[in-house]
């Protein structure tokens, strides 16, 4: 069924959002579903997914893409491979660096295939030009979420929400 261009009652912005937050919230619970299912954490799915969209990447690149710590991401690294979803590679120029290989990831695509399915055929409902705004608009979406965590990483903001002074509650 495609949607027809004319809407009687259009969503507001306000509407819209509240639909991004269900979807964050429903993505969130299925990975942590898809996790205990393959046996990793939520972490791991990140990794393993920044290397499904960037492909292989060293262990400092993927934690700058993933916003974890180097430490940390020696961690998850050292399960994945452990558990056969990963390949640490001497890269080809420089040897004395490493490359991430996804090597598990036919495992991640059977674990989704129901999903990918049924969201394919939603989809292919969708005329091209209905696809091209859903492209565009969860592009800047993704943009717009990534410079706010750059932001609440790079300032005290996160403090200043999470342990308001009394000072700041007062003048609300």
């Amino acid at each position: 069924m495609t949607m027809t261009a004319e809407v009687s009652n259009p969503p507001t912005a306000g509407e819209a959002i509240l639909a991004l937050r269900r979807l964050n919230s429903a993505l969130a619970v299925s990975n942590r579903a898809v996790g205990a299912a393959l046996g990793i954490k939520g972490s791991d799915l990140v990794v393993l997914d920044a290397l499904s969209q960037a492909g292989p990447q060293t262990p400092t690149e993927l934690a700058h893409r993933t916003h974890t710590h180097v430490a940390t991401m020696t961690g998850i690294l050292t399960r994945l491979e452990r558990d056969g979803w990963i390949e640490r590679r001497h890269d080809d120029t420089d040897r004395r660096s490493m490359q991430i290989h996804a090597t598990g990831a036919q495992r991640l695509v059977n674990t989704y295939a129901r999903a990918n399915k049924d969201l394919t055929r939603l989809l292919e409902s969708w005329d091209p030009v209905q696809l091209t705004t859903l492209v565009h608009f969860l592009t800047e979406a993704s943009s717009i979420v990534a410079a706010f965590t750059e932001f609440t990483e790079l300032t005290e903001f996160t403090d200043k929400i999470a342990h308001p002074s009394p000072e700041s509650e007062s003048q609300e």
